[in-house]
């Protein structure tokens, strides 16, 4: 059977078998009540079957934090009942043939795939009553009371701009001094010594571009050696170790790398941060989760003040 369908009936399906005779071996269980929720109960075989549900579709639940959520939904129910805005037999006859319509089950089919589960018309139409009530007191009280605006969004983003912080880029200049093919010692000595007259002259505080111009053998020359923002990592190994030491205009060399000797300025750091309008959708939908968790939970918390509840476990 398809997900869609069998959600409900694979999780009835676990808590069925958990209940079932052959499972109980020699012992007995005595059903006893763990709660009262107005004039409504709650038993402990309620709540096994429900533990068997959950743990059949999320895992193991703690018992206690379980009930509470049957708690929940007992007065979700009770105040549905009494807005008038429980499920109709007709909404949810509606609601079945459409679950049906989608998999291409006729009915024979629904009941035979349902069975396989463990799980009778009946009881899958109980579990599946309760889930849309529960939706549509959902969409009433919480869902439709929720909105979040720019301001908030904006507020948001600049609380927590160190979240949207992009790896740190170094913005370095090179001049770069060529090394001959298969260079013998004596032609290696001779272009270090330029690039060493290089870096004496950079470091005197002559114009570092001007000396990239005049000097430098790199095909960037002519753009006075920019090699652009990079991140750290995404620059050659020597560079990158280089820079570790260096601070936004000092300089470094002579460095052996990429076939000659370089002599590099850092000319910039930064950390990049993601704009807003990249990061605004997402954090619509962070701050709107929020929100409805928060409003979702005042609302069960209101429903609890007007309502008699003992938890017996």
């Amino acid at each position: 059977m398809k997900k869609d369908v069998l959600i409900i009936a694979a999780a009835l399906a676990a808590a069925l078998a958990l209940g079932h005779p052959a499972a109980a071996v020699s012992s007995v269980v005595v059903d006893r009540v763990v709660a009262v929720v107005n004039d409504e109960i709650i038993t402990m075989s309620d709540l096994q079957r429900e533990a068997a549900l959950k743990k059949a579709a999320e895992g193991k639940q703690d018992e206690r934090l379980l009930l509470e959520d049957m708690i929940d939904r007992k007065l979700q129910m009770a105040a549905a009942k009494r807005a008038g805005m429980d499920v109709t037999d007709k909404e949810l006859a509606d609601a079945v043939a459409d679950i049906m319509k989608r998999n291409s089950f006729d009915t024979k089919q629904f009941e035979a795939a349902l069975a396989k589960e463990g799980l009778t018309l009946d009881q899958y139409k109980t579990e599946l009553r309760e889930q849309m009530t529960l939706s549509r007191m959902f969409n009433k009280y919480v869902r439709n009371g929720v909105a979040v605006n720019d301001t908030e969004v904006r507020a948001y983003y600049e609380r927590n701009i160190k979240a949207y912080s992009l790896p740190e880029e170094i913005r370095v200049r090179q001049i770069y001094f060529r090394l001959p093919e298969k260079a013998t010692s004596a032609q290696t000595a001779e272009v270090r010594e330029r690039a060493m007259a290089a870096l004496g002259r950079a470091k005197k505080g002559e114009d570092f571009t001007r000396l990239v111009r005049e000097l430098s053998e790199g095909e960037n020359a002519s753009h006075g050696g920019d090699l652009g923002f990079m991140q750290r990592d995404q620059a050659i190994p020597e560079i990158q170790e280089a820079a570790k030491t260096l601070k936004a205009g000092e300089i470094a060399g002579p460095l052996l790398c990429a076939g000659g000797f370089n002599i590099i300025k850092l000319e910039e750091v930064r950390t990049p941060v993601m704009s807003f309008d990249k990061v605004k959708d997402e954090i619509t939908k962070t701050l709107f989760e929020q929100k409805l968790e928060n409003t979702y939970r005042t609302w069960l918390q209101t429903l609890r003040s007007d309502s008699n509840i003992e938890n017996r476990l």
